[in-house]
């Protein structure tokens, strides 16, 4: 799928904590929502060719052994070249191709706040686990 970049990263919200307790926790989402695309003449673009997606990937995540937790949202717009769904039929490559701009930004900057506060970096490698969604999905579609 051919998709176009319309907005840059956009760090929605990006917290840092130390922990009182050490907690393990690796939440990492993606989440998609149909969105409308201003036009610099005050318009709004409704997508005639292709739709426009906000991707956003909510986090929280307190890598072992747990000493400090960062979480917020980051998002960017795309519009997907000649797509007209509702995004439920994207296939898992394709959001991962989609989400690994921003999993790449949580990572640089718990990278860079950790080398601050803590000393030393602590570099975050995030796998996605959309083949293993997918295949689960398709099992529960079989077994029906």
């Amino acid at each position: 799928m051919d998709f176009k970049n319309m907005t840059p990263i956009i760090v929605r919200s990006f917290h840092y904590d130390l922990n009182d307790e050490q907690k393990v926790k690796n939440e990492v989402n993606v989440s998609l929502r149909q969105v409308y695309q201003d036009l610099d003449d005050g318009s709004q673009d409704e997508g005639k060719t292709g739709k426009y997606f906000e991707i956003a990937v909510p986090f929280e995540v307190s890598p072992a052994p747990g000493d400090f937790t960062v979480s917020g949202v980051i998002t960017r717009v795309v519009q997907f070249v000649d797509y007209f769904g509702d995004g439920t039929d994207l296939e898992p490559s394709d959001y991962q191709l989609l989400s690994r701009p921003l999993v790449e930004q949580i990572e640089t900057l718990t990278y860079e706040i950790t080398q601050l506060t803590l000393d030393h970096p602590v570099n975050l490698s995030f796998k996605s686990n959309f083949n293993e969604l997918n295949r689960d999905n398709q099992k529960g579609k079989n077994d029906k």
